[in-house]
C-alpha cells in the first residue's frame, strides 16, 4: 500500500496540495474521479516525488475520489492530514467565490474532495448577549473584502415585515454588531432571522465553517428580559437546524 501522506489540503488559491514524508516509488499519479459521473483528472507526482498540486478550483459540484494510481491499478489515497485548519477555513471564505473545494478525511485515512456551490454568509464566530444588548462578531465569507461600503445588521421578523436594524463596523469581512434588547421587546413577539447588508450583498447570518453542525440543541444562549408596555418579554439568540442564527422574542411566561 502507498505511504499514508502528511499534508492533504486545498488551500486558498484552490490548489489541491499532497505531500508525503519520503518519496514514493517511480510512476506514480494522483486521480481524481467525480462519484456522479466519472469524470477524472491526473496529476504525475513527479520532481522530488513528494509532493503534486492539482487545480481543484473548476470541479464539478460534488463529491470527488482521490486515489494513488500505479501500473494501471489504484488505491485510495490515505492521509492523517485532518484537510483543514479553522484559520485556514477562514483565509479561504475571505475570497469571493461561488464554488468551495474541502478535503474530507474518512474514519479510515481515506481522501474525498467535497465540492459544493457556495453564496455569500455572515460566519458568526461570537455571540455576546448580556448589559441590554446582543453583541454579534463574525466576518462575510465568500464575498471579499468590502472597503469604503456602509454596512447593517438587520433582523427581519419570519412573519410580518418588522425589522430592526444598527449600523455595523466592518473592517475588510470582518464585522462587530450589536443589536439592542429593548428594541425587540417594544415590536410584537417574533422569531427574527438576522442578516447583515454590505452594499449588494445580503448575507444570511450563520455559523457553517467551524465543522460542527447541527448547533440546534447543543448551544444556547442565556435569555435577557425587557419590559414594554406593562409586559415583559424574553429575548435571546438561538441556531435554527440549519446553523442559522436568529432570535426569539417572546413573553416571559410563554418562553422556552
Amino acid at each position: 500500500m502507498d505511504a499514508v501522506a502528511n499534508h492533504c489540503r486545498v488551500d486558498a488559491d484552490d490548489r489541491l496540495r499532497i505531500r508525503w514524508a519520503a518519496p514514493m516509488p517511480d510512476g506514480r499519479q494522483v486521480v481524481l474521479r467525480h462519484r456522479k459521473s466519472g469524470e477524472t483528472r491526473a496529476e504525475p507526482i513527479t520532481g522530488d516525488r513528494c509532493s503534486v498540486e492539482l487545480d481543484a478550483g473548476d470541479l464539478s459540484p460534488g463529491k470527488w475520489t482521490v486515489a494513488v494510481e500505479a501500473d494501471g491499478a489504484e488505491s485510495p489515497l490515505l492521509t492523517d492530514d485532518p484537510g483543514f485548519s479553522l484559520d485556514g477555513l477562514r483565509t479561504y471564505a475571505d475570497l469571493p467565490r461561488d464554488r468551495a473545494v474541502r478535503v474530507v478525511r474518512a474514519a479510515d485515512g481515506r481522501v474525498s474532495l467535497a465540492v459544493r456551490n457556495v453564496a455569500p454568509h455572515a460566519e458568526v464566530e461570537a455571540v455576546h448577549p448580556r448589559d441590554g444588548e446582543i453583541k454579534i462578531v463574525g466576518r462575510l465569507a465568500y464575498a471579499g473584502p468590502r472597503p469604503g461600503e456602509s454596512a447593517r445588521l438587520v433582523a427581519a421578523a419570519r412573519d410580518g415585515d418588522a425589522t430592526v436594524s444598527q449600523d455595523v463596523r466592518l473592517d475588510g469581512t470582518g464585522f462587530h454588531g450589536c443589536l439592542a434588547v429593548d428594541a425587540f421587546a417594544a415590536a410584537e413577539p417574533a422569531l427574527w432571522d438576522l442578516w447583515l447588508d454590505v452594499g449588494d450583498v445580503h448575507a444570511r447570518l450563520a455559523t457553517k465553517l467551524d465543522d460542527a453542525p447541527g448547533k440546534r440543541g447543543k448551544l444556547s444562549y442565556p435569555r435577557q428580559v425587557a419590559a414594554h408596555d406593562g409586559r415583559e418579554i424574553a429575548v435571546r439568540p438561538y441556531y435554527t437546524d440549519r446553523d442559522q442564527l436568529a432570535i426569539s422574542a417572546s413573553p416571559v411566561e410563554d418562553a422556552p
